[in-house]
């Protein structure tokens, strides 16, 4: 993966389209957002944090911040703050 910066995660097949979500409107969903989105079938909440570099390791998740140990397996809309960024997580079927 190259080094780009990441603010959406969709998992899974969302209800509606993913620029209700995230953007205004479909132009900047193209211009902007899209390409700050990634798709993903991981549910792990932790394991999508150290692979999208939001945190060193699972072991750290577990050690400062337990309350992101979840596994997304229902229909959800979560905005998570770590550190002083914002990541937007839309979870599908």
């Amino acid at each position: 993966m190259e080094n780009k910066h990441i603010e959406n995660v969709v998992i899974g097949k969302p209800l509606c389209s993913e620029y209700l979500f995230f953007a205004y409107d479909e132009e900047d969903w193209e211009k902007i957002e899209k390409d700050k989105t990634v798709w993903t079938e991981e549910k792990y909440l932790p394991r999508i944090l150290v692979e999208y570099k939001f945190m060193k390791s699972i072991n750290e998740i577990k050690r400062n911040r337990p309350d992101l140990c979840v596994i997304l397996n229902k229909l959800d809309f979560l905005k998570i703050k770590i550190g002083k960024k914002f990541l937007y997580i839309v979870v599908g079927e």
